[in-house]
């Protein structure tokens, strides 16, 4: 029971490659159809009912008409829509090798099954990631479930720049492949003493406390792992923490949780924080993670300050808005914690998430400050932040985390 497949590309290079692969795997791909433009693949899928519908974004509307991405928007917008007759593939799999994709396309893809895959001309990767999603189709189609598991989660908010920092680090990483019908993870491994474990890794599909604890929970239920590591970004609290430093929380709350009441004719907030808290031994493992000064030193320093990046361990506060103001940054610590070091957006949902599915589960969060949540708040130091969260994570994995995976 082979897949039937709808391929939309208009550039010879990439068409090519990709039918290679769609037509010499005869198990997995029954029947390929090629559409040059968005009205070619229109009335191919008034015609047929396709398993897999392969779309590159940037195409034309007729045959040799203007390309952009606006022509693969409103198509998708009509199988959205179900109009005028379209039989709407079972899956979508936009995909992009271009390097200036809008943020309306972005948006507009943001959320659907595994997003846009980047393709490129200089590795497989691309047409590996198509062959798993491929056989991801295939079992759901033929329901035959997926039996993969891991011993380490690693999340992150977003794929750029946080999950990208995480691929630049060589755990002999498995191309993405679908978790489910709409989130990729990739696998990797890593040597602990003398074992081997198996890492997962995944990206939310937009940044925010829904979005991880869908993920989280999505994990758990589908690769059981023992450890899950936040990875990312954060603000920090002046005088407690410096750029780039890392914030491992050792309580996490909602600051947002509560109630707004009238008193005597002015607005007053009534806070109602459910915090949750680091267990001892994952605290004693990152204790020995802010020790590791040998690590700590390898790393690069802020540019405008010469100090290594260090590990704190602290409260953290999260909630679902980005915060640039001073005002209410000092207000979560005046009011709510007085000890607090950082506030985010996902770090107490992946908490409750992980708590409400297995209270078994080592569940933590590495994330490296960028800004001070104030109103200097920039994109700035959010790569380097990425890739020293990055480099935290790995170390506490390789160095640190074997107590919290026995048995």
């Amino acid at each position: 029971m082979a897949l039937e497949v709808l391929l939309l590309e208009d550039d010879p290079s990439k068409k090519n490659r990709l039918l290679s692969l769609l037509n010499t795997n005869k198990e997995l791909f029954k029947h390929v159809d090629t559409a040059l433009c968005t009205s070619n693949a229109i009335q191919m899928m008034k015609g047929r009912h396709y398993d897999l519908f392969i779309a590159d974004i940037v195409v034309p509307i007729e045959l040799g008409g203007e390309k952009s991405e606006k022509n693969c928007i409103a198509l998708f917008e009509q199988l959205d829509d179900d109009f005028d007759n379209i039989q709407c593939p079972s899956y979508s799999l936009p995909i992009s090798s271009s390097k200036e994709i809008s943020t309306a396309a972005h948006e507009f893809f943001l959320g659907r099954p595994w997003g846009i895959l980047p393709y490129t001309e200089t590795n497989n990767e691309c047409l590996a990631t198509v062959e798993k999603i491929a056989r991801f189709v295939l079992g759901e189609k033929e329901r035959v479930p997926d039996t993969s598991t891991c011993d380490i989660f690693i999340i992150t908010a977003l794929m750029e720049p946080e999950f990208s920092a995480l691929e630049a680090f060589d755990l002999d990483w498995t191309p993405l492949e679908p978790l489910d019908g709409s989130q990729l993870v990739r696998f990797g491994r890593v040597q602990i003493k003398e074992k081997e474990y198996r890492v997962a890794a995944g990206f939310s599909s937009r940044m925010g406390p829904v979005a991880a604890a869908i993920l989280t929970v999505k994990a758990i239920l589908n690769l059981r792992p023992r450890l899950i590591i936040m990875s990312g970004i954060c603000a920090g609290i002046p005088g407690k923490v410096n750029i780039g430093d890392v914030v491992a929380p050792d309580i996490s709350w909602d600051w947002q949780s509560g109630k707004y009441i009238d008193k005597s004719g002015t607005e007053a907030f009534q806070i109602a924080p459910h915090q949750l808290c680091l267990d001892d031994q994952s605290r004693n493992q990152l204790l020995l993670l802010k020790r590791d000064r040998e690590f700590w030193e390898s790393l690069p320093a802020h540019a405008a300050k010469k100090d290594f990046p260090k590990l704190v361990v602290g409260p953290m506060a999260s909630g679902s808005s980005v915060l640039a103001d001073n005002r209410v940054r000092d207000r979560i610590k005046d009011n709510q914690h007085k000890n607090l070091v950082g506030l985010d957006m996902e770090t107490y949902a992946v908490f409750a998430a992980a708590n409400a599915c297995n209270p078994n589960i080592k569940t933590m969060s590495l994330k490296s400050v960028c800004d001070k949540g104030d109103l200097k708040k920039n994109d700035k130091f959010q790569e380097y932040a990425s890739k020293i969260s990055a480099a935290a994570v790995l170390q506490f994995i390789k160095q640190h985390a074997g107590p919290l995976l026995e048995d």
